[in-house]
C-alpha cells in the first residue's frame, strides 16, 4: 500500500495533518465466515480525520456533506439546461445510486456490483471494475423465514450511495454479494470495498454483516438490504442496514462501522426489536457538526405494546462509537408500527445555519386525516411524543427517499426551507428558529417530481417517476425546466457537478448539459 499524492491545493493544508501512514501489508479475518482484507494500510486517528470542504464541480457524498443538506453551494448559477442528453451510457445493470463527481469524472455503481468512472463531458468509460458476483431474488428468497417474491430489486448487487475519500483517493461501495466458494442463500454477504481512484484497483474489502447472522432467533443475511448512502465521518465508515421490500423475513435494522483504513473490528448498532426496525432512509446517517454524532431514523419495529418500545419508527442518536445517546418516537408509534407506516422512509436532515433535525416519513394519518413532519433539536431528542414542533406536510402522500434544504436571502431576510420528496411532487417547508416551527411553502407548479430532491445553480431539481427531470424556482415552486429522461428506479437522485446533471437510470446513467 502506498499513499498518494494530493492532487488539489486545499488537500495540501490537512494532509500534513494526516497523512502519517505506514506502509503495510496484512489480512485479517474478524469472523470465520469469509472476512478478508489485503494490504491495509494505517489506521487514523478519528479526532484529526477531516471531512473534506466542497470544490467546485464535486460530489463526493450523498447530498454533498454529511448534513444531507441536497446543497452544492459552489457551482455557479444553471440558466439553459441542453434539450437533450448530452450524452447516455447503458451500463451492466440499474443504478440506485446517486452519481458522484471528482476531478471531471463521474462515478457511477450498479446493481451488478460493478464500478465506472466516467469521462464527465463525454461519458466515454474511463474504467470498469467487477467487484463481486450479485445475487439473484431466487437464492434470497430460498432462505429460512423468506417466501417467493421478496424484494423488488433483481439482483441485489450495489444500491446504497458509495463515498468518495479525496485524502486517501479512494472510492468505497457496500456490495450484496456471493463470494467464491460458496453456494445459495448460505453464501450471501455484504462487503465494504474500498478501490484506489488511481490505480482502479481493490485496495481492501470486509465483511460487514453483524455478528450472529442466519440464525433464527437473531436475522438472516439474505433479508438485509444495503439501501441507505454509507457515511464518512470520525475517521470511520458508516453503513445503515434495512429489510427487502415487503419487510420479508428475520431481519434487524443495523448500522455498522469500520476505521477507513479497512482494519480493526466491525462495530455495530442493532434496533432492539424482535424483528423489522428497518434503516431504509436513501440519504444514510447525518452527522452533527459538533461532535461527531450520529442521527438515523427506522421503519416499523414488531412490538405492538406501548409497554414494550422496541425503536420503531423512531429518531435515534448514535456516538461516533455507535453507542446509544438518545431517540425520540411520535407517542402513536404502536399504530405506526402495526400498519407499517414507516417514519423512516425519509432520513432526518439538518436545518443548516441551526441545530435542528427536520423528519417525515410515509403516510402516517397521524390524526386521521394528515401526515405529519417533526422538528426537533440535535442532542435533546425528547424520547417519546416529547420535544419536537409538529406540523402538517405532503397532503397529497408520504414523504419517501430524502429531502433537501436551502436558505434563501441573506441577514434579516434571509429564509430557510426544507425540500421534501413527497408522493405528490416537491413541497417546500418554511422553517423558523424561533419560534421552533415549519409551514408549507409550495408544492410544483407543475408535475410530481416525487424522488429526492437536490439543490443546485440556484434551483430545486427532482426527478418524477414516469421519466423527467425538474428545475423549480426554491421561493416559488414554479418549474423553469423540465427534461424528459430514461426509465428510473425508485427513489433515483440526480447529481449536479462540472456544469452536468447526472442522472441514474435503469440501465445506466445519461447527462445532461447546463450553461450559466
Amino acid at each position: 500500500m502506498f499513499v498518494t499524492l494530493v492532487r488539489r491545493p486545499w488537500l495540501v493544508l490537512v494532509g500534513l495533518a494526516l497523512l502519517a501512514a505506514a506502509c503495510s501489508d496484512a489480512s485479517a479475518s474478524s469472523r470465520g465466515d469469509g472476512a478478508r482484507v489485503a494490504q491495509l494500510p494505517s489506521a487514523y486517528q478519528a479526532s484529526t480525520y477531516p471531512i473534506a470542504a466542497p470544490s467546485l464541480g464535486d460530489l463526493l457524498t450523498y447530498d454533498y456533506d454529511n448534513a444531507r443538506s441536497g446543497r452544492d453551494t459552489v457551482d455557479p448559477a444553471i440558466t439553459n439546461v441542453s434539450t437533450n442528453p448530452a450524452w447516455d451510457d447503458s451500463l451492466d445493470g440499474g443504478v440506485y445510486a446517486e452519481p458522484l463527481v471528482y476531478d471531471t469524472t463521474v462515478y457511477v455503481a450498479t446493481e451488478n456490483d460493478s464500478v465506472y468512472a466516467l469521462s464527465v463531458s463525454s461519458g466515454k468509460v474511463l474504467w470498469h471494475l467487477h467487484v463481486g458476483t450479485a445475487v439473484s431474488t431466487s437464492v434470497i428468497d430460498s432462505a429460512p423465514t423468506l417466501r417467493r417474491g421478496c424484494g423488488d430489486i433483481d439482483p441485489l448487487g450495489i444500491t446504497g450511495t458509495p463515498v468518495i475519500d479525496p485524502v486517501t483517493d479512494e472510492i468505497f461501495v457496500a456490495e450484496e454479494t456471493e463470494p467464491a466458494g460458496y453456494n445459495g442463500w448460505q453464501g450471501i454477504r455484504h462487503w465494504l470495498v474500498a478501490i484506489g481512484l488511481a490505480s482502479h484497483k481493490v485496495i481492501w474489502k470486509r465483511d460487514i454483516d453483524p455478528p450472529g447472522g442466519n440464525n433464527l432467533n437473531d436475522y438472516y443475511i439474505a433479508a438485509e438490504q444495503q439501501r441507505p448512502a454509507i457515511t464518512l465521518a470520525n475517521g470511520r465508515l458508516y453503513v445503515p442496514f434495512g429489510g427487502l421490500a415487503g419487510d420479508c423475513g428475520q431481519y434487524h435494522g443495523y448500522v455498522v462501522d469500520l476505521p477507513v483504513s479497512g482494519t480493526g473490528p466491525v462495530g455495530s448498532y442493532e434496533v432492539p426489536t424482535q424483528r423489522e426496525g428497518a434503516i431504509w432512509e436513501t440519504n444514510g446517517a447525518v452527522v452533527s457538526s459538533e461532535g461527531g454524532d450520529l442521527y438515523v431514523a427506522t421503519g416499523n419495529g414488531s412490538s405492538n405494546s406501548v409497554k414494550d418500545f422496541d425503536e420503531g419508527n423512531s429518531v435515534v442518536e448514535l456516538s461516533p462509537t455507535l453507542k446509544r445517546l438518545g431517540y425520540w418516537a411520535p407517542s402513536n408509534w404502536v399504530q405506526l408500527n402495526d400498519h407499517d407506516w414507516d417514519l423512516g422512509s425519509a432520513g432526518p436532515i439538518n436545518v443548516p445555519g441551526t441545530s435542528l433535525l427536520f423528519v417525515a416519513g410515509k403516510p402516517c394519518l397521524c390524526d386521521g386525516h394528515n401526515e405529519f413532519g417533526f422538528l426537533m433539536s440535535e442532542g435533546h431528542l425528547g424520547g417519546i411524543g416529547h420535544g419536537t414542533f409538529t406540523a402538517p406536510v405532503c397532503p397529497g402522500g408520504g414523504d419517501f427517499g430524502a429531502d433537501a434544504s436551502d436558505v434563501v436571502g441573506t441577514g434579516k431576510s434571509a429564509r430557510i426551507f426544507v425540500y421534501a420528496a413527497c408522493g405528490s411532487g416537491t413541497e417546500a417547508i418554511q422553517v423558523t428558529t424561533s419560534p421552533m416551527s415549519f409551514k408549507i411553502a409550495w408544492s410544483p407548479s407543475l408535475g410530481s417530481p416525487s424522488f429526492p430532491p437536490i439543490v443546485a445553480g440556484g434551483l430545486v431539481w427532482a426527478l418524477e417517476s414516469s421519466g423527467a427531470l425538474y428545475g423549480m424556482n426554491p421561493v416559488t415552486g414554479h418549474v423553469v425546466f423540465r427534461r424528459t429522461t430514461d426509465s428510473l428506479e425508485h427513489f433515483a437522485t440526480p447529481g449536479i457537478g462540472d456544469r452536468m446533471i447526472f442522472v441514474p437510470t435503469v440501465r445506466g446513467v445519461e447527462a445532461f448539459r447546463t450553461a450559466s
